[in-house]
């Protein structure tokens, strides 16, 4: 009989191969727990942040809230009509707005104005969407029922608006006065833009 001479089988020449592989892997792995570990115990670095740029317009931030005053019937509406107190007395130089008399329909005159004064206030809204505050319209009414001066003041302070309200003011008409031969009459108004 006959033996070939043929080599073996190679057996177990790839275990080591894989052997290597294994404890490679097992390296990289404790490895990656220590420092998992590490980084997981260690305070976060404080972040940084950018600053806040400064705004000029309020109104351009989406979610502006504005406190809500009061409700009133009419932004526009005169809160009271007060005829100034008579001037009674000796001597003396007289001003101006040194009237004696009392104008009995000063409140319905100023009503029914209170549209045009409102109308004043927007045409400016429409340029200073924040534009809001108080206005006090002091007028001076001549023996005949007509506006003789007029002044506009209040923390409104705007030019527009108050030239445009003193300008409407001196066109109103009212009641001759009564117990003399003018009056005058405050007239207050707050504005706000409506929501």
């Amino acid at each position: 009989m006959a033996t070939s001479s043929a080599p073996p089988p190679p057996s177990g020449g790839n275990f080591k191969y894989i052997a290597i592989g294994l404890v490679f892997l097992l390296c990289a792995a404790g490895l990656w727990l220590v420092v998992g570990k590490d980084e997981a115990s260690a305070p976060p670095a404080p972040v940084a942040k950018a600053p806040e740029p400064s705004r000029v317009n309020p109104m351009a931030e989406q979610q502006l809230e504005l406190d809500e005053p009061a409700p009133e019937p009419d932004a526009a509406v005169p809160t009271e009509v007060a005829t100034e107190p008579k001037k009674r007395g000796g001597g003396g130089s007289r001003d101006e707005w040194d009237c004696s008399g009392d104008l009995q329909n000063a409140s319905q005159v100023i009503n029914e104005q209170r549209a045009q004064v409102r109308a004043c206030y927007e045409r400016r809204l429409k340029v200073n969407n924040i534009l809001q505050g108080d206005l006090r319209v002091k007028l001076k009414v001549g023996a005949n029922g007509k506006v003789v001066t007029a002044n506009v003041s209040g923390s409104l302070n705007d030019a527009e608006v108050n030239s445009c309200v003193r300008k409407l003011a001196t066109s109103w008409s009212f009641a001759p006065p009564s117990g003399g031969t003018c009056a005058v009459v405050q007239v207050p108004f707050q504005f706000s833009p409506k929501t």
